[in-house]
């Protein structure tokens, strides 16, 4: 990932329009309960191999948020897919970090 600054860009508010575009509103944070997600016996259980540094961020945001680490990656894969669906339509995506406005560029 690369970034170029730009200045004069408006802003837009990605949790937002993340709730909005997945149906989480006010469940969002909530683990199972936002909408969408199946009953409990009808949940996929996967396993994942993680290098100790990926597996160290996922555990300290679960931590910093007071989540699980189960809903750590439920938010990766909203914010993942979000992005993805927004880049299929042709939107940027932008952070705006002390006053300048940074354009986030994939290579992929």
């Amino acid at each position: 990932m690369k970034t170029e600054d730009h200045a004069g860009t408006a802003r837009r508010n990605v949790t937002e329009q993340a709730r909005s575009t997945r149906g989480g509103g006010a469940a969002a944070g909530r683990g199972s309960e936002l909408a969408g997600d199946p009953p409990a016996d009808r949940l996929v259980r996967l396993s994942v191999n993680l290098g100790p540094e990926v597996a160290d961020q996922l555990k300290e945001y679960a931590s910093r948020k007071g989540v699980s680490v189960t809903e750590a990656v439920r938010r990766a894969i909203a914010v993942l897919a979000f992005v993805d669906e927004a880049r299929n339509r042709g939107a940027s995506l932008n952070v705006e970090e002390g006053g300048v406005l940074k354009e986030i560029l994939f290579l992929v």
